[in-house]
């Protein structure tokens, strides 16, 4: 009811308003008297799936059988494309054992030493001894013969006089520890027990410290190509820095991703980043710093609700509670079916007569549930907050490169997570901007299909001229 409406009342309509809300709290009130709220977990939340109490798989079983779930099964996912390895191609062998019989294996004659059949082939593939090439400078004077001045030699193009480690050695220490979060103290160990190669924790730092700075600009420049994104996702965590709570944000597309590492949650964290530039679309949670992005619409994440919806469904009890539990399971059912119908839509086909009239359909649908009457509850705060938020409900139906959860952000933010987990985070503000670029670097790679131990090694430095070659011993 509107202010407008609530000040046309009479006061005797008041009264009996009042009067009437107080009975609903009530029995709202006697109905919830000595049940305890049903716990949150990740699968009707937004706890992290960390959080969750990991009992063993017959436990799990009963639990997704009484929650009217399918049970969990081992092996791939749905969809998971089966691979099976393959011969190397005759002209990438290093090396070939023939296994050729002495003697008749009937009659014990020796058999000729030449000719034969290949009739089995097996490959098995083996690493060579790893041993440390150190590449030594030596700068020559050479006295000219005719006017007797010397003349000192220059070390080749890109060679860094201060660098102890070549641009390979260095590039493998960071994808060790910030890609695959190997503590310093164990890389020393990988490259003395692996490389036969001691090297200090402190030199370590150093070197990925370098690194980090020469990665600088290129995360610059793939911001700058985010900002310019018509659909932009973000969304935030937790992280530690110099024994103090800041957030590690993440502003991503399909092809590329920026990190940012902040003490601040607010709204003026993203404003900073676009610095002046207005996305299509900003897809995110309902974080209220989030929902302050400049940006023409937003689509909220859907999978946020639906767990939402589902801890709905399990808080609204009782005989009493049955319409608000069918309307929690109704937009939920709604939420899917929306986003089902546009993952079978081809891309190209959004503005087909079906798909536009399907659209019409399921708005309708969900406004029909968004004016259903009430009572306080959890299905009735989740009403109000899609009718606060219907614009963003619907916004990945009407254009393909929006997409319908926030989920790739969450997934960028994961090996932000695992690393704050193993590291206990960073010692300076510093080493966190260091490590923002690095992560912007390696997730943009890996989002364009590159090798992200390439990339590390375009900004390292230049290759050093090597003779050498590592061989089979």
């Amino acid at each position: 009811m509107s202010v407008e409406e609530l000040a046309a009342l009479t006061p005797a309509e008041l009264v009996h308003l009042v009067l009437r809300l107080q009975d609903e709290i009530r029995a709202l009130q006697a109905e919830l008297d000595g049940q305890r709220p049903p716990p949150k977990t990740p699968a009707n939340s937004s706890l992290p799936p960390a959080s969750a109490f990991k009992g063993d798989r017959a436990a799990r079983r009963r639990a997704a059988k009484a929650d009217g779930e399918p049970a969990p099964k081992r092996g791939p996912k749905v969809g998971h494309r089966g691979l099976s390895r393959s011969r190397v191609p005759r002209a990438q062998v290093d090396q070939v054992l023939r296994c050729r019989p002495r003697q008749c294996g009937a009659c014990g004659t020796a058999l000729p030493q030449a000719g034969g059949k290949v009739v089995g082939r097996q490959q098995v593939i083996e690493v060579p001894p790893l041993q440390p090439l150190v590449v030594e400078l030596q700068r020559l004077r050479v006295r000219c013969r005719h006017c007797g001045h010397g003349t000192v030699g220059t070390a080749p193009d890109g060679w860094d006089p201060q660098a102890t480690f070549g641009p390979r050695l260095v590039a493998l220490a960071a994808l060790l520890h910030e890609q695959h979060h190997v503590a310093y103290d164990r890389l020393v160990t990988v490259f003395a027990e692996v490389f036969d190669l001691r090297i200090s924790e402190g030199a370590l730092v150093a070197a990925v410290a370098r690194l980090g700075d020469k990665l600088a600009p290129a995360a610059a420049a793939i911001a700058r190509e985010v900002r310019a994104a018509a659909v932009v996702g973000s969304d935030e965590t937790s992280v530690r820095v110099d024994g103090e709570t800041w957030w590690g944000w993440v502003f991503q597309t399909v092809q590329a991703a920026v990190f940012r590492i902040q003490p601040r949650r607010n709204a003026d964290v993203l404003v900073t980043f676009l610095d002046g530039a207005t996305p299509g679309t900003w897809v995110s949670d309902l974080l209220a710093s989030q929902l302050k992005a400049p940006t023409a619409r937003y689509q909220i994440c859907l999978a946020h609700q639906l767990r939402a919806l589902r801890y709905a469904e399990q808080w609204e009890r009782g005989d009493a509670r049955q319409a608000e539990r069918a309307w929690a399971a109704q937009f939920a059912d709604l939420l899917r079916r929306a986003i089902h119908r546009r993952n079978e839509q081809p891309a190209d086909a959004c503005a087909a007569p079906a798909f536009v009239a399907a659209v019409a359909a399921l708005e309708a649908e969900g406004d029909s549930l968004l004016a259903q009457p009430l009572r306080i509850g959890e299905s009735y705060g989740l009403q109000t907050r899609f009718l606060v938020h219907r614009a963003g409900l619907w916004t990945f139906l009407h254009d393909p490169a929006v997409p319908p959860t926030n989920n790739s952000s969450e997934q960028a933010l994961r090996p932000l997570v695992v690393h704050r987990k193993v590291t206990n985070g960073f010692r300076a503000a510093a080493a966190a901007e260091r490590y923002a670029a690095f992560r912007t670097v390696a997730e943009t790679a890996r989002r364009r299909g590159q090798s992200v131990f390439g990339a590390l090694l375009q900004h390292a430095g230049a290759p050093l001229p090597l003779t050498a070659q590592p061989h089979l011993t």
